[in-house]
């Protein structure tokens, strides 16, 4: 399921063709520290045992920054990275210090110009103790989600800086089923779920989680929406694909998220959206209404209310003749706004 990403610090990888450039990315990771604590106020201990604190925590940053970096790069369909470019720093104040790297690199998409017997290739002939700990941890977390045991802050600590694909359909239906009767926190179980998955989210596949939560609109609107929003997952093709099931208010609620990386097609798709909401059949009506005097000309909403014939939404449930409430228009004219700057960014 993970497509391998090849990270290079040069220009070109041996024996790959660039097919495709596709854009600058970059991450920047920080990690907090106290400098004084973790590693003593001697500055010997740079050179002592202490040191050791410091080279692991700068070990882990690293891996974090091009997990990362990878991600960015598959969310753009690439699986290349060259000219990759690394960056330590600290930043420090108040005693307290933080470490912070950053990487940046070329994502681009590399074709083979041959194929070599890769029968023992990417073969492993040892791990070392922290790659055993690593795969003993995502076991625990793993059958704890199985079991139905709530995640605390050190496994999903874990799970942001070492993702696990296949837990996604499981955490999902936690999270929906923690939140089925009122959308606000209020366990700690409740907490946990809402500050850390969809911080977990942003670190999946797009595809798959745009889809994952598309399949989940119609079980709890408002959350998946949310969801949409914090992870960028938002898909033109599925919202359209919602609006044009029926499901109109639905699709229409999407349009607030944004997508992580947005493309030409993207922009085809939003177009289509805009133009299959502009065809969408009246709801309401225009009624000649007969008075003890006169008769006059009343907008009647889809639930048969009974309006004046300037009103563009009725009164009682806020619905205009196309069946839409006020917020749904703007959200609408905020969407063809976001359609035409991209127009210009993208053309």
């Amino acid at each position: 399921m993970n497509q391998r990403i090849i990270i290079s610090t040069t220009n070109f990888i041996d024996g790959m063709e660039i097919e495709k450039y596709y854009d600058l990315i970059s991450t920047n990771v920080v990690l907090g520290t106290n400098v004084f604590s973790d590693i003593g106020a001697s500055f010997s201990d740079f050179f002592g045992g202490s040191s050791e604190i410091y080279q692991n925590k700068l070990e882990r940053i690293y891996k974090v920054a091009l997990d990362k970096l990878r991600q960015k790069a598959k969310n753009l369909n690439a699986n290349g990275i060259i000219g990759v470019n690394i960056d330590f720093d600290e930043v420090s104040g108040g005693g307290k210090s933080m470490f912070m790297i950053s990487v940046s690199g070329m994502a681009v998409r590399l074709k083979s110009l041959d194929k070599p017997n890769q029968s023992d290739e990417g073969k492993k002939t040892s791990v070392t103790p922290e790659e055993l700990e690593n795969v003993i941890s995502r076991l625990k977390i793993i059958t704890k989600i199985k079991s139905k045991i709530p995640l605390q802050d050190e496994d999903w600590e874990f799970l942001l800086e070492n993702t696990i694909e296949e837990i996604l359909p499981e955490l999902l239906d936690d999270y929906l089923f923690a939140f089925k009767d009122f959308p606000n926190p209020t366990t700690d179980i409740q907490r946990r779920l809402r500050k850390f998955f969809p911080l977990f989210l942003k670190q999946l596949d797009f595809e798959i989680v745009s889809k994952m939560l598309y399949e989940k609109i119609q079980v709890n609107n408002l959350i998946i929406i949310t969801l949409l929003k914090e992870s960028e997952s938002f898909n033109p093709e599925l919202t359209l694909t919602v609006i044009k099931s029926d499901n109109i208010h639905q699709g229409i609620s999407s349009l607030v998220a944004h997508k992580r990386y947005y493309s030409v097609e993207d922009l085809k798709y939003m177009n289509s959206i805009v133009e299959y909401l502009k065809r969408i059949p009246k709801t309401g009506k225009i009624e000649v209404v007969k008075g003890i005097l006169v008769s006059k000309e009343k907008f009647i909403c889809e639930n048969n209310h009974s309006n004046d014939i300037d009103a563009e939404f009725c009164t009682n449930c806020g619905k205009n003749i196309q069946g839409l409430t006020k917020n749904e228009i703007n959200i609408l004219k905020d969407f063809e706004l976001k359609i035409q700057g991209l127009a210009m960014l993208l053309n």
